[in-house]
């Protein structure tokens, strides 16, 4: 079976509570990315709506199991597998910051988010409850798992993935960063080192996939990138610009990483001692 996968990070900006345009955008995006042979196709955090919504939060709030919206996209995805953001309401009418694993014309999987920062100027706790379980998906009998922006600073869901038998962690993000002197964005040195530390101690491939733009004041950098099961960033997407960034990755790779580095079965679960 070929172990080599093509993929696509779309770095996007997103209209602030204008659903029905982002959809629009998406599908354009999807038909370029379709046009580079993409067969992964992964998307920025709550790129169907914007990420500072707040009292918009309930606005656009989508069904994930009912959505036309998630169907459209799907559909019109034909033979990729596509990852978009958006926020779901349960039908109890909990919202979930959430990511929409689509192929085959239809939702495969939900991903909600687990760790929901609420201080400084993140809001998200205040709107959203927070997710309880991960979930992988697979593409081509490959199994992969979804990482939404905070859940990376938190090792142990990625740790989780990977001991599952996830090759591959997604990862979208709405990032505010900060403009500055520097070639690289104020704080997005941090992301990287977030990036290549969880490929090193989780033996995996990681795809970071950021937007960009402004919205209510905040700054986001974009700086999508690829990073190797050895923690090595091998594509970066431009800074401040929309961006479709493709490269091909062979999953194989993790294989030989982890022959070499077996952190994960070396790994002890008997430890005793504070929790």
């Amino acid at each position: 079976m070929d172990s080599t996968l093509t993929v696509g990070l779309a770095q996007i900006d997103a209209r602030l509570g204008e659903l029905q345009a982002n959809l629009t955008r998406h599908l354009e995006w999807i038909e370029r990315a379709q046009e580079r042979g993409v067969q992964l196709l992964v998307f920025p955090e709550l790129s169907l709506t914007g990420y500072r919504l707040l009292h918009l939060t309930p606005q656009v709030a989508i069904d994930s199991s009912a959505s036309p919206e998630l169907v459209r996209l799907a559909k019109a995805a034909r033979g990729m597998t596509v990852i978009v953001g958006f926020v779901e309401a349960m039908p109890s009418g909990v919202l979930h910051n959430s990511a929409a694993v689509l192929a085959d014309g239809a939702v495969q999987v939900v991903q909600r988010k687990i760790h929901l920062p609420t201080y400084g100027i993140f809001q998200e706790g205040r709107f959203f409850a927070p997710g309880n379980r991960l979930e992988r998906f697979r593409y081509d009998g490959e199994r992969a798992g979804i990482l939404i922006c905070e859940d990376l600073w938190h090792p142990i869901p990625a740790r989780r993935l990977a001991r599952a038998g996830a090759r591959l962690l997604v990862v979208l993000s709405a990032a505010p960063g900060r403009i500055g002197p520097h070639e690289i964005p104020e704080s997005h040195d941090t992301w990287e080192a977030l990036t290549r530390a969880t490929a090193i101690m989780d033996t995996s491939w990681v795809l970071y996939c950021n937007r960009v733009g402004f919205e209510e004041g905040s700054f986001y950098a974009g700086g999508s990138h690829v990073v190797t099961p050895d923690g090595q960033i091998t594509e970066r997407a431009p800074f401040l610009d929309e961006h479709l960034l493709v490269a091909t990755i062979d999953l194989s790779e993790v294989d030989r990483v982890r022959r070499r580095l077996p952190l994960l079965t070396a790994e002890r679960q008997d430890i005793e001692g504070p929790e």
